[in-house]
């Protein structure tokens, strides 16, 4: 029998409510997941929640209550945020379990009897909030504190605490040699490269024995067979890496478990953010494994993080907290969507914007203009169009069709590559992909123009386009469902294709829906934002809302609003007059590296050549461009974008405010480089 694949989010300290940072690991991981179980296969995807921290048990007893009742509150308000974000994992590990607790003294107990741990004393300076200790060299003294240096954006800015205990050691560093020689044979274990190195350089700066003890009575008891074991428990990181062996079986007391994670382990991909790969997922981690002589992980990979608005995400910055739940009721009052559609935006948002691996920039504003220029104007428009045609000009059936209109050759030009790019963890490639087939189809739809054909009586060769329309809506059904599982979902259900849902190979995804399938009438997938422009976001607020009045996912379409025609706005004639347009030849165009929308172009407008940004290469190769004659803005103010400097801008056509360009305005080519427009 196929193996399972093994894959892991690092289990979260539940002292906040989970915001988009916690979430980004969760999308990926469950993107991951569902493309795997696409193929048939057997997953395991494990996730869970930190429980054993000196924090909280702090802050319980604070408030009163016990530290057990406190951990089972946030602890449900995680998983709650999970479910509700359609987060398809197969076992939710909380640390603070007895089952967990028993399966870690067993580790620590073999870990002493063969000789990898010893008992001394710890002194240093240690961080509560972190539940870390630094070394001298990585703290600095101010107004007679101790802090950390240069501390990340999720690490403590409040004083560390000088600390003196008995402990007990891990002998780290008689893995060092070990480690070196292993990521050298394996450098496809780490990843990406970047942190690969700074793994590398950590280790080789020399590795010191770990402390993997606290004299608290919270967490996970020493073992009483462990020497000096009285008021001690298992340092929290150390007992929280074992959770990735302990949720499978490794040590349970229950046969069945055991023999599950015989069959499990180890895990295929174990992913993280940035902050905890190098010194513990990349070093003690395997460390520990090798001690307990467990096979290594295949795969570890580390993403960036995100800031929001350019600003660091932090509890002292209300506005760069966004709560994922939150920000996806947003998206659903100001589209008129459900939440499903909404949550299935927020996880397109964050897995096209940024290659997975790289720090991003949240914007609130950003993901509502890709919710309607992506979604609604693009994905959205296409399975309208498709379907719309199909039940107005043949009742909702499949008709004798004849010609080909290059939309196969799309969809097997770029199938592999969306394979591929998933498997990578390349979510954005992915998505880039998958839009570049929904931009080719939208075109060939304005181009083959097949509201004249029908009434030329062209009837066949109108049906001869809806069937590749057809691939291509199946096509992108199935390869956008690990990103947006509830809308590929009914897509794939509108289609009414047999069967559920799955990765289809090459030749089915290029085999003809048969004469006389019918396909269901054709339902909005997005609704579009109408005055994108006018809706904000204020994240307090909304994260507050949610919390004080939590409403269940559900699938709630808005009703639309009748609403009295606005008056024109009019501008005066001298306002237009201070528009200067001039005639252009594109002379070169390519693609703006890492932006899918944009191309940079050189005009001749005749007195100079121009530089300018322009937001269409998902509507035109940049080789087609070259040669048109177009209508330039020249007197617009420079403004960068994407560190190129854009001197003007071209004149395109849209069919509302918020879509994207369909068309470019040119004029004739015998118009000379800089002629007057008006």
């Amino acid at each position: 029998m196929q193996k399972y694949f093994f894959i892991t989010t690092p289990i979260y300290y539940i002292n906040a409510t989970p915001h988009i940072g916690h979430a980004y690991t969760q999308i990926a991981a469950d993107a991951r997941a569902r493309f795997e179980r696409l193929q048939g296969k057997r997953v395991y995807f494990l996730t869970g929640t930190d429980e054993n921290a000196e924090k909280i048990a702090r802050v319980a007893r604070a408030e009163g209550r016990p530290v057990q009742e406190y951990c089972d509150e946030l602890a449900e308000k995680f998983r709650q945020v999970w479910d509700d974000m359609g987060i398809s994992y197969d076992e939710y590990i909380r640390t603070s379990s007895a089952e967990h607790k028993s399966a870690v003294q067993g580790a620590v107990e073999r870990l002493w009897r063969n000789g990898y741990l010893e008992v001394g004393s710890y002194n240093g300076w240690y961080s509560v909030p972190d539940e870390t200790f630094f070394r001298e060299e990585d703290t600095e003294e101010r107004d007679g504190n101790h802090y950390i240096k240069d501390p990340s954006e999720d690490q403590s800015k409040a004083p560390l605490e000088w600390v003196e205990e008995t402990t007990h050691y891990f002998k780290s560093s008689k893995f060092e040699q070990w480690l070196l020689d292993y990521y050298e044979k394996h450098p496809e274990v780490l990843l990406p490269v970047t942190r690969r190195n700074e793994t590398l350089a950590y280790i080789k700066n020399g590795l010191r024995d770990t402390s993997i003890s606290r004299e608290m009575d919270w967490g996970v008891a020493v073992p009483a067979s462990v020497p000096e074991h009285e008021n001690h428990v298992v340092y929290v990181w150390f007992d929280a890496l074992m959770n990735y062996f302990t949720a499978p079986g490794y040590l349970s007391k229950d046969p069945a478990k055991r023999e599950f994670f015989e069959e499990i382990w180890p895990p295929d991909l174990q992913l993280m953010a940035k902050d905890i790969f190098t010194r513990f997922h990349a070093t003690l981690w395997p460390a520990l494994l090798q001690a307990l002589e467990l096979p290594m992980p295949k795969q570890l990979f580390a993403h960036g993080f995100w800031t929001v608005n350019g600003r660091k995400m932090s509890k002292r910055d209300p506005e760069t907290i966004i709560e994922p739940i939150a920000f996806a009721r947003h998206i659903s009052n100001a589209a008129g969507c459900d939440l499903k559609t909404a949550i299935d935006a927020l996880r397109y948002y964050t897995l096209r914007e940024v290659t997975f691996g790289a720090d991003g920039d949240f914007s609130p504003e950003g993901c509502l203009a890709r919710y309607n220029s992506d979604l609604a104007n693009g994905w959205g428009n296409l399975v309208q169009r498709t379907l719309s045609m199909m039940h107005q000009y043949f009742d909702g059936k499949m008709a004798v069709a004849e010609g080909e209109y290059g939309l196969r050759e799309a969809l097997y030009e770029h199938h592999q590559a969306v394979f591929d790019a998933y498997q990578k963890l390349d979510f954005s490639t992915a998505l880039s992909h998958v839009w570049q087939v929904i931009a080719d189809a939208n075109r060939t739809i304005e181009e083959q123009k097949p509201w004249v054909k029908i009434k030329a009586g062209e009837e066949k060769n109108v049906a001869g386009l809806i069937g590749e329309l057809l691939l291509v809506c199946r096509w992108t059904a199935m390869a956008l469902a690990p990103a947006m599982p509830h809308v590929g979902d009914r897509l794939w259900k509108m289609l009414n294709v047999y069967g559920d849902l799955r990765w289809l190979h090459e030749q089915e995804v290029l085999q003809s829906f048969e004469l006389g399938h019918r396909c269901l009438p054709p339902e909005p997938l997005f609704n579009r934002i109408k005055n994108l422009h006018e809706v904000t976001y204020m994240p307090e607020q909304e994260n507050q809302a949610v919390a004080e009045a939590p409403t269940p996912v559900s699938e709630v379409v808005a009703e639309p609003v009748a609403t009295e025609p606005a008056e024109p706005e009019y501008i005066e004639y001298d306002d237009f007059a201070k528009v200067k347009l001039r005639s252009g030849k594109v002379l070169s165009a390519e693609r703006v590296p890492k932006a899918d929308k944009l191309l940079l172009l050189k005009v001749d407008i005749g007195s100079e050549t121009r530089q300018i940004l322009a937001g269409l290469a998902q509507q035109f190769e940049p080789e087609s461009l070259i040669g048109k004659t177009v209508i330039v803005v020249v007197n617009l103010k420079p403004r960068k974008l994407r560190g190129y400097e854009s001197q003007g801008m071209l004149l395109a056509a849209s069919p509302d405010d918020d879509a994207p360009p369909s068309g470019l305005l040119t004029v004739d080519a015998d118009v000379i480089p800089g002629s007057i427009v008006r």
